[in-house]
Formats: C-alpha cells, structure tokens, sequence
C-alpha cells in the first residue's frame, strides 16, 4: 500500500486490531514497518471492533474490514474481507474519491 495515495485525497489510514500495543510493534517491525498508525482495541478486548459490527466472538478476533468515515464522523462506507489479498487499495481508493 502506498499511503502517500491517501494522504494526497486527505484521508488518514489507521489500522485497528485487538492485540496489545507490544503484539502491534512487533508484527509491524515483522514487515519492516506499516506506514500508518496501529491502534490497539485490546482492552476492554474488541470494543470498538464490536461498536462497528466487525468482532467475530467465536474466534475473538475483529473481521478483516474496511470502514471510511468522514470528516463528520459518519460511517460512509463498511466492506469485509474474507482475506488480507482480497483487499485492494485502488478499490478503496476509488470508494474515497467517489464519497468527494
């Protein structure tokens, strides 16, 4: 992903995931970095994952998802992914662009 993309429509990417911020360093340092920031829904575990509707309770992980909210504060647009290769940033790219 090239988050350049992004901050060139205005838009501020942030990834979210239930691990704490120490799980979160290291997986980033396992990829070389992550341009972005990572925040951490761990405690209390999975809440705004379940505030958005993306927390699978059976596994206790959020669902890989996309959420675009505007500069409102307003959902806009929600899309899951089954997988990390199913998501494509030129797509989402567009979804934004669109919302303009």
């Amino acid at each position: 992903m090239n988050n350049q993309d992004f901050e060139n429509i205005d838009t501020q990417v942030l990834g979210i995931s239930c691990d704490s911020k120490p799980a979160q360093t290291a997986f980033s340092g396992s990829l070389g970095s992550i341009p972005y920031p990572l925040l951490a829904d761990f405690y209390p575990h999975g809440h705004v994952s379940k505030l958005f509707g993306v927390f699978n309770e059976k596994t206790g992980t959020p669902i890989r998802a996309v959420i675009i909210i505007n500069k409102e504060g307003k959902v806009v647009f929600s899309k899951s992914y089954s997988a990390a290769g199913d998501l494509d940033t030129k797509d989402i790219l567009k979804e934004i662009k669109n919302l303009c």
